[in-house]
């Protein structure tokens, strides 16, 4: 099945365009709708058109995902087997004489060895950029950015503890609103101010960037067209997580561990309902995921003994409670203890702390 997937990978793009009709390209992904749910408005459900995962999809709203071969079963309401069976065909690989069919695994073998180191050479430069990119950026104090947070009822300089986790972009590109031909940007997208949140992993590298795109006012987001996407990441948000305070005795995690230290950590989806939680309560080491989906990835810190999880009261939406489920069963999965709280008014801490 191997060969068959990687040899399939090689007509990914128009492959992908066939079987998720809905979409549109956007840099190294396929943006669509999902084909098999009700599904309102492209955005959440992507496919990878590159590298060694070329064809993999994940359905951000419910966390599912897979491989490409997965994404024929799903497109086509298939089992694996079955979709073995049609990838063979399409290749034709069911007419080829031994002999060719052995030489052409060979070609399909080099190129996916090929496509492996590239896939980490690039790896290891787009994590580069991004750490290069934030140090770039401004401080966030006397910013836009700063004013955004006040405005949302966090103002920074009250948050005790407090990470250094965001500087300020006067002006980035909304690279979501880009568009492409032939894989290639021929028009960017629009620019906005934007506040850039490094993600880091266990170790407290960063990995990745958070991007929050805001209105020219700094009196909320972007007007972007789809709401959700004033806010992107890029690009290993796997395993990484936006550090905001250090709690009680203002101690960094790498102290915390040569101490032979821990103390419970509270996570969110967002950085203002974290730092909303974080203003109410400053004896707690807070962070945020940056996503929903992104909780399900968190590591297993070892300064963490215990789980506090903000949960947003998602009324009237079974995949994202689903979602927030299965995220904090993968935490409990550790051994530690995992506490879901709630706000008692409005979606989340952060409209709670507004009302």
């Amino acid at each position: 099945m191997k060969d068959v997937k990687a040899a399939l990978q090689g007509q990914v793009e128009s492959l992908v365009r066939e079987l998720v009709p809905e979409g549109r390209r956007a840099g190294q992904i396929w943006s669509a709708k999902n084909p098999c749910r009700a599904d309102r408005r492209a955005g959440s459900f992507v496919v990878w058109l590159r590298g060694e995962a070329a064809g993999a999809w994940k359905d951000y709203a419910t966390g599912e995902g897979g491989d490409l071969i997965d994404l024929v079963c799903l497109a086509n309401g298939l089992d694996r087997k079955e979709a073995l069976a049609w990838a063979e065909d399409r290749l034709g690989w069911r007419k080829l004489s031994a002999d060719e069919r052995r030489s052409l695994t060979r070609e399909v073998r080099k190129r996916q060895s090929e496509t492996r180191e590239d896939d980490e050479h690039r790896r290891h430069v787009r994590i580069d950029r991004a750490r290069r990119w934030y140090a770039s950026a401004r401080p966030i104090a006397g910013t836009l950015g700063e004013a955004y947070f006040a405005w949302r009822g966090v103002p920074l300089d009250s948050i005790k503890h407090r990470h250094d986790f965001c500087r300020f972009l006067p002006s980035q590109e909304w690279w979501f609103g880009a568009e492409y031909e032939d894989g290639r940007k021929v028009r960017p997208g629009p620019r906005f101010p934007a506040i850039v949140s490094k993600m880091v992993n266990a170790h407290g590298w960063l990995q990745a960037l958070h991007f929050t795109f805001l209105a020219p006012d700094g009196r909320g987001k972007a007007p972007v067209p789809d709401a959700g996407k004033a806010k992107l990441m890029w690009p290993e948000t796997a395993g990484a997580a936006i550090w905001l305070t250090r709690g009680r005795g203002n101690r960094k995690p790498k102290t915390m561990i040569e101490q032979g230290l821990s103390a419970p950590a509270v996570v969110g989806e967002g950085i203002e309902d974290g730092l909303s939680s974080a203003l109410a309560n400053p004896d707690e080491r807070h962070m945020a995921a940056g996503s929903l989906p992104n909780l399900l990835h968190m590591p297993d810190y070892p300064w963490v003994n215990g789980w506090i999880v903000l949960k947003d009261n998602d009324w009237g939406k079974p995949q994202a409670q689903a979602l927030f489920d299965r995220a904090a069963a993968r935490l409990g999965a550790t051994g530690k203890p995992v506490i879901p709280v709630s706000s008692l008014a409005g979606k989340d801490f952060n409209e709670q702390l507004q009302e």
